[in-house]
């Protein structure tokens, strides 16, 4: 008797935030896909205890962000960072994550405080309703590849055909290995373990309210977390070879001693351990199978960079997967998934390495230590090889998000609209989106023509004083352009493309660039 084997256009292998975020996005965009996740049920450790203001913007295009912003508004005020001896101990330093109006001059989303054990429904929910198949307790025993896609057979007997894989299963991915792609960086860190337990903390918080505590004295040297419920925590303790065995009592000691109080009930909920490594895939495709987040590129948890970073991959990689099925984009667009995002990851990774080798984030950096700031880190990203126009290979990796933008491969700037609550990004989606200048409407009929004749959707808006907050002058300003000129964004909200004036066969030039991004030339990007 023959199994019947199943289709799609892309499976993705990992249940996790990354590969459900992969599946919403796919499905946003249109194309069939279904998740496969190897455990029966979601894990109940809260594991990434925040996602980034550029992860959350991402949410927002597919209408996630009042969801994130109620699963975390628990957390507003859990802003502080901070060094001590214990939680009732002496405070050695305090800090706040960015907030307020620096953050809001260059975002309209906030810092998700949520754990990812509440994201991750909200995202599996949001990927069902756009049409994803989500699929727990599905094992993938292997998969072999061809000219037109790849088959997967799955432990249970069932059969899987899909025209593209997506891997997102992790740090110790097994889809990583069955491509043999090797990693490179430095593994093993050191060995951590982390330690979900419950108590009463109102007393020894007291009015604080912390994002992340370092907590250092004679018995306990690791980092405190706490939920919004004030009731439960997670201690991190880091070792220098693999972590001995922890029994509950010795977990209770080590709880007790961060908390400062030694009758305090306590319960222990959970206990793992983990390697704290710094590592990148040595290339992110093989044929037809692409790695994404952890899978890709393995970050030690400091700042909310690594979930984060992993949803940003999915992101990226899911407007160019939908282009290429759907026809007006050709095979080529693929190969700058890697082009983008591997830079970023190996420079993301790097500075996450650095933060925990200087312990930077618990006080002030350290002197040469080529740290990148926060913002700059989350925002400031720029591609410099791939599905660009006129990409600029010399340009620097980054750039500051505070100063105007609208560089060609950098993340497009902010501006609020006048309606409240808006911003240009939410200009951006399911199509590629020409901007411009308040004396640029001979660009909304370029974009017409050229989506008329390649076949690919092409919105258009001019920037006038009715649209955006402050007027057109301001968009102009912070978007680098004239009145007369105008920018292609690219549907993840990328630069692809920008002309500072009027220019005298719009139409043609747009017609161009549009070329250049739908069909790139084949480049690794890495510097």
């Amino acid at each position: 008797m023959s199994t019947r084997t199943e289709s799609t256009d892309v499976v993705v292998v990992g249940g996790g935030v990354v590969g459900l975020s992969a599946a919403a996005f796919l499905a946003w965009h249109g194309v069939r896909c279904q998740v496969l996740e190897r455990r029966a049920r979601p894990s109940a450790h809260p594991r990434a205890r925040g996602f980034n203001p550029r992860a959350v913007e991402l949410l927002r295009q597919i209408g996630l962000e009042p969801a994130v912003r109620e699963a975390g508004a628990g957390f507003a005020d859990h802003t502080m960072r901070a060094r001590v001896e214990s939680l009732t101990g002496r405070e050695l330093f305090r800090a706040d994550l960015p907030s307020g109006g620096e953050l809001d001059a260059i975002s309209p989303s906030p810092w998700a405080l949520c754990s990812q054990d509440r994201l991750e429904p909200l995202v599996r929910r949001r990927a069902e309703e756009l049409g994803a198949a989500v699929s727990f307790g599905r094992e993938v025993d292997h998969f072999t590849q061809d000219a037109d896609g790849v088959t997967l057979v799955l432990r249970d007997g069932g059969r899987l055909r899909a025209r593209y894989l997506v891997a997102a299963d992790g740090a110790r991915s097994r889809a990583r290995e069955r491509l043999g792609i090797e990693l490179k960086g430095t593994r093993a860190l050191a060995y951590q373990l982390s330690i979900v337990f419950e108590a009463d903390l109102r007393g020894p918080l007291g009015d604080r309210r912390f994002a992340i505590c370092q907590v250092r004295n004679e018995r306990v040297d690791g980092l405190l977390v706490h939920d919004d419920t004030l009731r439960q925590g997670i201690l991190y303790i880091q070792h220098p070879e693999r972590a001995p065995d922890h029994p509950e009592d010795r977990c209770l000691e080590l709880v007790r001693a961060a908390l400062g109080v030694q009758d305090l009930p306590v319960r222990i909920l959970d206990r793992q351990t983990w390697e704290l490594s710094a590592l990148c895939a040595t290339r992110y495709r093989e044929g037809r199978a692409f790695l994404a987040g952890d899978a890709a590129h393995v970050m030690p948890p400091v700042g909310g960079f690594g979930a984060s970073t992993g949803i940003q991959d999915a992101h990226n990689l899911a407007w160019k997967l939908g282009l290429v099925l759907r026809g007006p984009a050709g095979p080529g667009l693929l190969d700058s998934y890697e082009a983008e995002r591997a830079p970023v990851a190996d420079l993301t990774v790097d500075q996450c390495l650095r933060r925990v080798t200087t312990r930077t984030g618990f006080g002030p950096p350290a002197a040469g230590a080529g740290l990148i700031d926060d913002l700059t880190l989350t925002f400031g990203h720029r591609y410099r090889a791939g599905a660009l126009a006129e990409p600029e290979p010399a340009a620097p990796p980054v750039t500051d998000p505070r100063e105007p933008g609208g560089q060609v491969g950098t993340r497009a700037p902010h501006v609020a609209l006048t309606r409240a609550g808006g911003s240009t990004l939410d200009l951006f989606g399911r199509s590629f989106t020409v901007l411009a200048g308040p004396g640029g409407e001979s660009w909304t009929a370029a974009a017409r023509s050229a989506s008329a004749e390649l076949g690919v959707d092409v919105a258009a808006s001019t920037m006038t004083d009715g649209l955006v907050a402050g007027g057109g002058a301001e968009w102009c300003r912070r978007y680098g352009v004239g009145a007369g000129g105008a920018v292609l964004v690219r549907p993840d909200g990328i630069v692809a493309w920008r002309r500072p004036h009027a220019v005298p066969d719009p139409a043609g030039e747009l017609r161009a660039a549009l070329r250049g991004v739908l069909r790139p030339t084949p480049t690794s990007g890495r510097s």
